[in-house]
């Protein structure tokens, strides 16, 4: 009869044991489910922000393409009141400009 109670407590020593590891992989698994998941969100909120930052990068660029077309210089010309110079003079140089040594 000793034996079979030392058997039966091995059996129930390996019975723990087993559980306790059981239980360790299921922690385990659990926090490497749980970063996943919030390396997910990360990545997905990321995914957003650039997203964004794009469209407003596409924006700029229009605005940007709109400030540099003539039409838009002209209207910015008219408001501030600014006139065109119909004569136009030039300086004329005759002879050398600097001297030789």
């Amino acid at each position: 009869m000793i034996k079979i109670t030392y058997k039966n407590l091995k059996i129930e020593r390996l019975n723990v044991f087993a559980l306790l590891i059981a239980s360790a992989l299921i922690v385990i698994y659990l926090f490497i489910a749980n970063n996943v998941a919030i390396n997910n969100y990360r990545k997905t909120s990321l995914q957003k922000y650039i997203d964004g930052l794009r469209m407003e990068i596409r924006t700029l660029n229009l605005e940007l393409t709109d400030k540099r077309s003539i039409g838009f210089l002209k209207k910015a010309a008219q408001n501030l009141n600014l006139v065109v110079n119909e004569s136009i003079q030039y300086v004329k140089i005759s002879g050398p400009v600097a001297k030789n040594e």
